[in-house]
């Protein structure tokens, strides 16, 4: 194994580890809220007692999921996404790492993506996420250099 399929496997395994460990906590707190329950005690039962404005276009009970399972639902789904993307750069690194190289968009792909979780991390997020995706951005980015 090269140097460049060493930090791209790199960048693809914390890929994996976040979105794979942000959506078990997610499943998890569909079953005992801890991760992603508010602070305040009070906030999880009036999201659950209400639904989403996004609701209203499409007809049946507009409370229904409520707002609480909405939240549950996008960090599953979250999560989810994230670890498929990593797994796709892992199973790619380890199949034929060369592929890589032959498809053009794949290395801005792979820099872009952490890249831009990083930017949403600074705005909106905490600086483990940040640490996360700047580590993953980097270990992609000296694979494309390499």
């Amino acid at each position: 194994m090269g140097a460049a399929q060493t930090w791209f496997t790199a960048g693809a395994i914390l890929v994996m580890v976040a979105g794979g460990g942000h959506a078990l906590v997610a499943l998890f707190d569909t079953i005992r809220p801890t991760w992603f329950t508010p602070i305040d005690d009070s906030v999880r039962p009036a999201m659950d007692a209400t639904g989403m404005r996004f609701r209203r276009p499409f007809p049946g009970d507009e409370a229904r999921p409520s707002m609480w399972s909405f939240w549950l639902g996008f960090n599953v789904s979250h999560g989810f996404g994230v670890f498929v993307f990593g797994l796709f750069c892992l199973l790619i690194a380890g199949y034929d790492f060369e592929l890589v190289a032959r498809i053009d968009a794949l290395q801005p792909l792979t820099i872009a993506v952490p890249a831009v979780y990083f930017a949403i991390a600074l705005r909106y997020w905490f600086n483990a996420v940040m640490l996360i995706t700047a580590a993953a951005t980097a270990c992609f980015t000296i694979a494309a250099v390499l």
